[in-house]
């Protein structure tokens, strides 16, 4: 009866509904000297009651409740038939385990069992027929104590509505509720309730994300940002940018750039940057331009032009007379010319009258080069001397390659070795038109003496990597 009171049935409770209310029906059966009214449903005994339940903890619920129960109890001692009928109020106080606590059970499923125990106050009146007063008539007021175990079952129909289910037993410490006391029997009641349980008491949420602040990792989240289930703004590329503050959600970037990423490091954001993978200058929009040719390298078909150098629409020098000679290393480069003759035009026959000397003077090169180092500059020295000395002498130049790599790439070494003699003597003083060059590019074969056979290949392609001059006389 008073276990009715058990309004503990009320489902555990959690962090965002601390409160519930729990409205309930009972059904109560006696047990004492009258007898027993298990599984009777004819007496007559139940009653209603409304609790309230607070959240302690995952595991703990603490109620409140109040019962009020109606009784109605018959029974027979020594062939003579008594009753007893009445009402009782009783409030209680109840504590609750909860076995969807998360460490027995999942704390989200629908069904939740829970047990507890507590304390109900009775106070009430009972009267009927005495068994004490051999039949007569009696009347008691209850003002008694009584302990209430029970266990039970929910299932949660939503977010805030449940039912339950719940089997208890009320153990009185009177003996007043029936006019009978045989060997100090105390008065017991078990029973069934079944009920509804309402959750209120939202918590706070003042950043009103959905998520409560005692749960929420992120309780001052902007109005309108979409969160996760700890209450923080979604990150979807993990950059420890939130989407709402990210320029490029989508792709792990820097805080300095907003949350876009700068692949290449170059201070320009990958989506306007028209290179995002090379290292750039802002006036290309992120595209580097390695030979400094005004040409960005990915459309640059020759990214290794010397600084100076005229280029056209593709980063490669210019060829202006088409002669195949570009204007950088090209003599006359507004005139078609032959490449023996640095892009000028053929001159005409002179005769090209032998050296009058025995041997050929000539200045040599390491491979790949065209500078000209201390030896041929103090040789080309006294050619320079020659000429001062003997103003009818002209001096004509041949520039060669080894046979290593192409022919056309030798072709413009050969040609830039010869060029690189003619500015040594132009700076010395010795007048142009005293100068003729050819570049005759590589030497085919080199032919080696026996005391030269032990050399490398190099060594041996040394004397291929020269120029050769004579001097004639020439008058132009």
């Amino acid at each position: 009866m008073l276990g009715c009171l058990l309004g503990n049935s009320l489902s555990a409770q959690d962090n965002e509904f601390r409160w519930a209310i729990k409205p309930h029906y009972s059904l109560l059966w006696y047990q004492g000297e009258l007898g027993s009214q298990f599984l009777n449903f004819n007496q007559g005994s139940n009653g209603a009651g409304l609790a309230f339940s607070h959240y302690l903890s995952p595991s703990f619920d603490l109620e409140i409740s109040l019962l009020y129960a109606r009784l109605n109890l018959t029974g027979t001692i020594d062939q003579h038939e008594y009753y007893s009928s009445g009402n009782i109020f009783s409030p209680g106080l109840l504590l609750q385990y909860q076995f969807n606590n998360g460490y027995l059970l999942k704390q989200d499923a629908k069904l939740k069992p829970y047990a507890g125990f507590g304390f109900n106050y009775l106070i009430g009146k009972t009267s009927g027929t005495s068994y004490e007063l051999q039949g007569q008539y009696f009347s008691h007021f209850i003002d008694e104590l009584a302990f209430t175990p029970h266990a039970g079952i929910k299932y949660q129909l939503g977010t805030l509505l449940s039912i339950f289910g719940e089997a208890y037993t009320m153990l009185s410490t009177t003996e007043e509720l029936d006019g009978a006391a045989i060997d100090l029997q105390n008065d017991h009641f078990g029973g069934l309730r079944l009920g509804l349980i309402i959750r209120l008491g939202r918590d706070k949420d003042q950043d009103k994300d959905g998520v409560p602040d005692k749960t929420d990792e992120c309780p001052d989240t902007p109005p309108g940002v979409e969160v996760d289930e700890k209450g923080c703004p979604l990150d979807r590329d993990l950059d420890g940018i939130p989407d709402y503050e990210d320029d490029c959600p989508d792709d792990p970037g820097l805080p300095q750039y907003n949350g876009c990423p700068d692949t290449d490091g170059d201070g320009f954001i990958d989506k306007i940057d028209d290179c995002p993978e090379l290292p750039g200058l802002p006036q290309y929009n992120g595209c580097p331009d390695s030979d400094g040719d005004g040409v960005i390298d990915p459309k640059d078909l020759c990214p290794d032009t010397p600084p100076g150098v005229v280029v056209d629409e593709y980063g490669c020098p210019v060829d202006s007379d088409g002669d195949g000679l570009t204007d950088d290393v090209d003599q006359c480069p507004e005139e078609y010319g032959p490449m023996e003759y640095m892009g000028c035009p053929e001159p005409p026959d002179v005769g090209w009258p032998s050296s009058d000397k025995d041997s050929t003077p000539e200045v040599y090169f390491e491979t790949d080069q065209y500078e000209l180092d201390p030896a041929a500059e103090e040789e080309l020295q006294k050619m320079v001397k020659y000429l001062f000395e003997n103003p009818m002498m002209n001096i004509r130049l041949y520039g060669f390659a080894d046979p290593r790599g192409s022919k056309e790439y030798n072709e413009i070494l050969s040609a830039r070795r010869v060029e690189a003699v003619k500015k040594f003597l132009l700076r010395k003083g010795v007048p142009e038109n005293r100068i003729m060059v050819k570049a005759l590019g590589e030497i085919q074969e080199v032919k080696t003496t026996p005391e030269e056979e032990n050399l490398n290949d190099d060594q041996k392609f040394k004397k291929a990597r020269k120029v050769q001059f004579e001097t004639f006389f020439f008058m132009r």
